[in-house]
């Protein structure tokens, strides 16, 4: 609901009902929000896209988004994912058709994003977030590169997510390995889209027995206790990507048979529950 897609709704209005939604239920039930997200190649609005704009007016039209959005809730979005998914994987920047053609530095333009959205909002902390960074040394490479320009030329970037889309049988130590040279950076680290898929050969025929469902809860338990040894000051949150086995996007992604989450389809507690739990300090 906080994707761009969802509130831009043409180049002179928004539409709010979802992500007020949203900040006001966190607020009745005393729970922070993370904004998800500010600048993502895939959810500009296809008006948007239709106008060819060129790089003066794209950039003047999306630092009006960002300010209007983040100050909208300011205060009550303590934290945002300003830019998401800029590099493929190997650490190129993306090949894709919306940002990339329209600015001669686009590394330059996100950084500009992170200090439009500071403006807007002081206090909210300001996220990177992408895929397969503890995984992918040259997708991290390239994501630590930047920060390190951000950094050298005063871009505001508090910390950095890795969606943790993966799978019971991802090795471990490459995981832990990743994660360490993440916090390399300094920056907060959020664990930012986490499901564990089960079903590697995306059978029709597979079962999610207690054998499977305890190897999860492990992998699940390993993720926690590694996120844990981090330094104090670098732990910004654990974020599952959905509560419920009965609505997550990977039966439609990956496989009809997927059981990633928490709590399986009617809502009970699974080993994984019990697993990210135990992981915590």
């Amino acid at each position: 609901e906080m994707k761009m897609a969802s509130i831009w709704s043409s180049s002179t209005s928004y539409t709010w009902t979802g992500a007020d939604y949203l900040v006001n239920f966190a607020k009745d039930n005393n729970m922070e929000v993370h904004g998800h997200t500010l600048i993502w190649y895939n959810s500009f609005p296809d008006w948007f896209k239709n106008a060819k704009y060129d790089s003066i007016a794209f950039e003047s039209k999306t630092k009006i988004y960002i300010t209007d959005v983040v100050g909208r809730y300011k205060g009550k979005v303590k934290s945002w994912d300003v830019v998401n998914e800029v590099f493929a994987d190997g650490g190129a920047l993306r090949d894709e058709a919306v940002i990339k053609p329209v600015f001669k530095d686009p590394i330059g333009f996100y950084g500009r994003c992170f200090k439009y959205a500071r403006a807007a909002d002081p206090d909210a902390k300001l996220f990177y977030n992408d895929y397969s960074v503890v995984i992918d040394a040259g997708k991290r490479a390239a994501i630590k590169k930047m920060v390190a320009r951000f950094k050298a030329n005063g871009i505001p970037i508090d910390g950095l997510g890795d969606q943790f889309h993966y799978s019971v049988d991802q090795g471990r130590q490459g995981m832990k390995n990743g994660l360490t040279d993440l916090a390399s950076t300094g920056l907060l680290i959020h664990i930012s889209e986490l499901d564990i898929k089960v079903n590697l050969n995306k059978s029709d025929s597979y079962v999610f027995n207690d054998v499977e469902a305890q190897k999860q809860g492990d992998t699940y338990n390993y993720i926690t206790t590694m996120y844990e040894e981090l330094p104090q000051n670098q732990k910004f949150a654990i974020s599952t990507w959905g509560v419920t086995d009965k609505y997550t996007w990977l039966t439609g992604w990956w496989h009809p048979k997927e059981y990633p989450l928490l709590l399986d389809s009617d809502y009970n507690k699974k080993p994984a529950y019990q697993g990210i739990l135990s992981g915590l300090k």
